[in-house]
């Protein structure tokens, strides 16, 4: 009977460690990238067409860095806590910026046909080009 309680106990502690874990990850704030240069400065459609064109090569050249990336904004979504910018790649897609909003900033939204500047990190493609922490530099 000893040995059962010895067991549960120790079950408890592990779940209790995971979720402290958990939680702690999910309430860690995003990286800034204000401070940090970009590896790659290049156009939307640039960035599209290199996605476009191979995959497997630019998921290895862009892949979780930091891209300043510059182009017309083609859609915004604005939530409570975030502004989706889509900029113009081709016909088929863009690049999507997915911009943090603050309490502390005032965020400037850019509107539809506004040639703008976004810095992200790029996480992927997935019919668009996924910038995510993005920022929109002056």
């Amino acid at each position: 009977m000893r040995k059962k309680g010895y067991i549960f106990s120790l079950v408890v502690l592990c779940l209790l460690i995971i979720a402290a874990t958990a939680f702690y990850l999910y309430q860690k704030p995003r990286t800034s990238l204000t401070n940090i240069k970009p590896a790659f400065t290049l156009s939307a459609r640039e960035l599209y067409e290199a996605f476009k064109q191979d995959e497997q090569k630019a998921n290895k050249q862009f892949l979780e860095k930091i891209i300043l990336v510059s182009g017309t904004v083609d859609n915004v979504q604005v939530t409570d806590s975030t502004v989706s910018l889509l900029l113009t790649g081709d016909e088929m897609g863009g690049v999507n910026c997915s911009v943090k909003k603050s309490r502390h900033d005032e965020l400037q939204i850019p509107s539809k046909g506004a040639t703008v500047k976004v810095k992200g990190r790029c996480v992927g493609f997935l019919m668009d080009v996924n910038l995510v922490d993005a920022i929109i530099e002056k």
